[in-house]
């Protein structure tokens, strides 16, 4: 399933607000500032996450400590998926930006499966869809698949593709040095792919930089 697919039903199940309400009644309602890690990678979890508002850094790190970005976890979509199965998380959740999102106890999650069953469905498919995820980073082999990558996940948030984002942020993102980033991003706006104004960086030709994301460049 892909994200489209993925999105599509995510938002089919939760058009029953009512009945989507009732849901969020049974978790807990918390409000983090930008930059606060909400779990850290190998921590035992305890609950599961549903982002409101916001937007949630999804990162990994290997037993070499080279991080990677996984994805970013907008409004509608669970995370800490891992709890469900009593292992220890393998990656770090961390606010993008000021973030709304319910906390759901292991326990208190399961029992609603009876209830709620479509949110079986949801969560399994969010937990395939960050599997996916990982096979996708785990094979960026260039600078420029790794930003091409992150720009093109960070646009589905923000309207007309238009990404506010410092480029210290972005460096951290990707895990590459500013200076290598500096010399992807001049290229790309030489060519027309993207426009740089101030912290915002505006996707000009989105074709171009899948194309990026998805073949190696020497």
């Amino acid at each position: 399933m892909d994200r489209e697919d993925y999105m599509m039903l995510t938002e089919a199940i939760q058009t029953d607000t009512q009945k989507w309400n009732r849901f969020l009644e049974h978790g807990q309602r918390i409000f983090k500032k930008r930059d606060s890690v909400i779990y850290h990678q190998g921590e035992m979890l305890d609950g599961v996450y549903w982002v409101e508002k916001g937007l949630v850094k999804i990162k990994t790190c290997s037993n070499q400590g080279d991080v990677k970005s996984i994805n970013m976890i907008g409004s509608g979509n669970f995370f800490g998926e891992f709890a469900l199965i009593s292992a220890p998380s393998i990656t770090t959740a961390i606010t993008f930006e000021d973030t709304v999102f319910y906390y759901f106890p292991v326990q208190e999650i399961k029992s609603l499966f009876k209830d709620f069953d479509e949110s079986i469905t949801i969560i399994l498919n969010s937990l395939l869809h960050k599997m996916a995820k990982m096979t996708e980073t785990s094979f960026i082999s260039t600078a420029e698949q790794q930003i091409a990558y992150t720009l093109l996940e960070l646009s589905e948030h923000y309207p007309d593709r238009r990404i506010v984002i410092k480029q210290k942020e972005l460096s951290e993102q990707t895990g590459l040095t500013r200076m290598t980033l500096n010399k992807v991003l001049k290229k790309w706006i030489h060519s027309g792919i993207i426009e740089t104004e101030n912290k915002i960086i505006t996707i000009v030709n989105e074709r171009a930089l899948d194309e990026f994301s998805k073949i190696n460049t020497i």
